[in-house]
């Protein structure tokens, strides 16, 4: 079972928004594995890929290589070197064109990466 503890923290309304996100990423990526990093519920395949931050009024679905990957529906936010995210407010945001292209996006440029060992450590979906 996936450590979502992050979640307990946020308030309820928030807090379902960040289980539905959760949800959704999950059944968009069936080959990787899950596993907490850097204290959020997240995905990993040769690298750490996305994760599910709850914030105090939204959820960010991260993409920890983000600034690499082509965003044509302008979802992405963020200045950081690498890390970009796709702010969540409402359950409708996770229908929105683009996003799933985003991970298949953010899939396809890790298996470019060097194997860190994260899905030997994972718990596999």
């Amino acid at each position: 079972m996936a450590d979502l503890s992050h979640f307990e923290k946020l308030e309820d309304e928030v807090k379902l928004l960040a289980q539905a996100s959760y949800d959704w990423v999950l059944e968009q990526v069936p080959n990787l594995g899950k596993m907490r990093r850097w204290g959020f519920p997240s995905f990993v395949g040769n690298s750490t890929l996305i994760s599910v931050c709850g914030q105090k009024q939204h959820v960010n679905i991260q993409f920890y290589m983000g600034s690499k990957l082509a965003d044509q529906h302008k979802l992405l936010e963020g200045t950081g070197k690498s890390m970009r995210h796709v702010k969540i407010r409402k359950l409708s945001d996770l229908d929105q064109p683009g996003l799933n292209e985003l991970i298949q996006a953010a899939i396809a440029y890790d298996e470019t990466l060097p194997d860190e060992g994260l899905r030997a450590k994972a718990e596999k979906l």
